[in-house]
């Protein structure tokens, strides 16, 4: 009976190995990327612009753009961007009496490309601007779509400042015919960079 009973268990034991599923297994190998966002400004030289008007003529004809009026900075970006001014207050004030106000449009501003970017490609560079007031921003590079994000040898950039010369969209009205009292006026300005 002992050898019948074996005998049938490993008949029953065999028969449910022969019926029996494939074990499978998998293992999970979680993988993740993590993208730290990469938005750096650095104004490299003429973070202070000054501007002395001191003759007949450049109450005349304002003060043109030169070198020692130009602000340099590069942008390291790793999304497309923009970057835009602002300035902190309506008017420049007096420095000597707060009571004397100068109008923002006398101030003039164009920007210029000067890495390996190229304008219409990688951004769009504002021409002659203005500011009209402290809560409204200028835009000067804006970013062409999946273009802009690159390191500061494609993103350097010139801002070139001029005073008083009445181009187009500066006022028409010459520093002379202002008939602005005598003091050093001020703004800062801000320069924002934005992620598109």
């Amino acid at each position: 009976m002992k050898k019948l009973t074996i005998l049938l268990t490993a008949v029953l034991f065999s028969i449910t190995a022969a019926f029996s599923q494939p074990v499978s297994d998998h293992g999970v190998i979680p993988i993740g990327v993590t993208l730290n966002s990469i938005l750096r400004l650095n104004i490299t030289s003429g973070g202070n612009i000054e501007f002395i008007v001191s003759t007949i003529d450049q109450y005349t004809n304002g003060i043109a753009n030169a070198n020692r009026y130009d602000t340099h900075f590069t942008v390291a970006s790793s999304v497309d961007f923009d970057v835009t001014l602002t300035p902190d207050q309506d008017d420049f004030v007096g420095v000597g009496d707060a009571a004397n106000t100068l109008g923002l449009d006398n101030l003039g501003f164009t920007t210029v490309g000067e890495g390996t970017g190229a304008n219409g490609t990688n951004w769009n560079l504002a021409g002659l601007s203005v500011f009209t007031n402290a809560s409204t921003p200028v835009a000067i590079v804006t970013s062409v779509a999946n273009n802009g994000a690159g390191d500061v040898s494609q993103n350097a950039f010139v801002i070139n400042w001029e005073f008083g010369t009445t181009n187009a969209p500066m006022t028409t009205n010459t520093l002379l015919s202002q008939s602005i009292p005598a003091d050093r006026y001020v703004i800062n300005v801000l320069v924002d960079l934005i992620a598109q």
